[in-house]
């Protein structure tokens, strides 16, 4: 938990102005949310990166996991959902009992992907799927983050590294999990989405 104290600490002390962005940003929200339903995940699951749990709450049978104590917080009071307070290297989860797991605008966070995903996979049933959606790097939306970035302008990015989709499908596909589908929204056109969800089957 160490190596994620600054950005623990970020969460910790803006868990408000986090939930504040899925009300002035409705529309967006709205999106996101109708992508990730789309992918009709059912069965027991949890989301790495759960924040104030906007979107654990879609899924009926669906723990948190996140590092800031504060979102934890948030999520029991305000949306009664359970939340484990942990990092993703570390799941606290029996192998192979998983359904599904959810990790959306997480992995820019995660200090070692591959590694996560390798405890991912050993929590995932036979056919479990990962759910991983991002900002993709090469995006109209990635480019103005990462300036945002630079400019010291974002609270919430300060410690990001975003990805691009063939990014996250080659971590993947060195642990064994198969590329299903990838679906997108936010889109300025065909070829620039600044939201997509990249489906892996163990």
């Amino acid at each position: 938990m160490d190596k994620y104290r600054g950005i623990a600490e970020i969460f910790d002390k803006n868990v408000e102005r986090y939930e504040s962005w899925y009300i002035k940003n409705l529309d967006k929200a709205k999106c996101e949310e109708f992508l990730i339903k789309s992918f009709n995940l059912k069965g027991i699951g949890i989301e790495i990166g759960s924040g104030t749990c906007y979107f654990t709450r879609l899924f009926k049978d669906c723990i948190g996991i996140d590092i800031s104590f504060e979102m934890c917080k948030f999520c029991k009071k305000y949306r009664n959902i359970e939340v484990i307070h942990c990092i993703g290297e570390k799941l606290p989860i029996k192998d192979k009992s998983l359904n599904y797991i959810l990790i959306i605008v997480t992995i820019c966070f995660i200090d070692n992907p591959k590694i996560v995903l390798e405890e991912c996979y050993r929590c995932l049933k036979e056919r479990g799927k990962i759910l991983i959606c991002i900002i993709p790097k090469d995006s109209y939306l990635g480019k103005m983050y990462e300036e945002k970035k630079v400019r010291g302008e974002s609270i919430f990015y300060k410690y990001a590294k975003f990805y691009t989709e063939k990014d996250i499908v080659d971590i993947a596909e060195k642990i064994n999990l198969k590329h299903i589908h990838t679906g997108k929204t936010l889109c300025i056109n065909p070829k620039d989405c600044g939201f997509i969800c990249i489906l892996l089957e163990k």
